[in-house]
């Protein structure tokens, strides 16, 4: 098996693991802003604790650093914005929103590689637009979830591609430690400046307890190593569009667990967004496939 191979198999893994987070996110009781503290914090100290049990943290120089922690606050603002969204309308509806980001990705990722445009991404972007204009089309009623949806969209477009960057000289864990350190510092000078950071911000019942362990250990300090480690064998572009499956799983879910319903033009929109991935998919390693059979000879 090949080491893209390999990181094709761990992100997919790693996107099941996701297709949980909006559920455990309306499961917890917590606002969107102590949520995330939480999250950043819980994953952040055991991902810590696990450099420092293995004995591999490492020095950084400051420029690398003050990147790392600069994109570790685009992560906060990410998740703030993302779970806001659930907690306004749905965990069907802001999964989905949360698709555009190869749209956004397609555009930004050429001037960060220094690389031209691939008609073949802008392609698949596009059709991932028609899809989303169907859902506003369809869904008028909740449209501050969608704002809130493509917000984290275009955040998550953002620290995808400079973790495409970073992680290209720096080691995946390490980077996921300082990341997440610096998401928990900036979620507790926002809550502080709000007034949000008295003993109310420590008070949580059993139940959230359990949900924000699962959501911080499982689906945030493991699942975010992955998805970064696998960056060094994958595009942004292609981690995105792998990442667009993850409504696919939450819809369901959120079927079950919440008996979430939508209109008719919000499933057609929405096939529209997961038939670009497929298609991504099916034409890189099409792609793929040629270019081996190219060189063997």
């Amino acid at each position: 098996m090949t080491g893209r191979t390999r990181s094709l198999w761990l992100l997919h893994g790693v996107v099941v693991i996701f297709g949980f987070t909006g559920i455990l996110g309306k499961l917890i009781t917590l606002d969107a802003e102590p949520l995330v503290f939480w999250r950043v914090s819980l994953g952040g100290v055991s991902t810590a604790l696990y450099l420092a049990w293995r004995r591999e943290w490492r020095r950084w120089a400051p420029r690398d650093l003050a990147q790392a922690a600069g994109v570790g606050c685009i992560v906060a603002a990410h998740w703030v914005t993302f779970f806001a969204a659930i907690k306004v309308s749905s965990v069907g509806l802001a999964l989905t929103m949360l698709a555009t980001a190869p749209l956004v990705i397609g555009f930004i990722e050429p001037l960060v590689f220094c690389r031209k445009l691939a008609w073949r991404e802008l392609l698949v972007a596009s059709a991932v637009f028609v899809g989303i204009a169907t859902v506003f089309q369809a869904e008028r009623d909740q449209v501050d979830g969608m704002v809130l949806g493509l917000s984290s969209a275009a955040l998550a477009a953002m620290f995808n591609t400079f973790n495409g960057v970073l992680v290209k000289r720096l080691d995946p864990v390490n980077l996921s430690a300082v990341e997440l350190l610096s998401a928990s510092a900036a979620m507790l000078l926002w809550l502080v400046w709000r007034g949000q950071a008295g003993p109310e911000l420590f008070v949580m019942s059993a139940e959230d307890w359990l949900w924000m362990t699962l959501l911080a250990v499982v689906a945030t300090s493991f699942a975010f190593v992955v998805s970064i480690q696998v960056l060094k064998n994958l595009t942004p572009f292609e981690s995105a569009m792998a990442i667009n499956l993850e409504p696919l799983y939450a819809i369901v879910l959120a079927w079950w667990i919440f008996g979430e319903r939508f209109s008719p033009g919000f499933y057609v929109g929405a096939a529209v967004v997961l038939g670009a991935v497929f298609l991504d998919s099916w034409w890189r390693a099409r792609t793929q496939s040629t270019a081996n059979n190219d060189d063997a000879i």
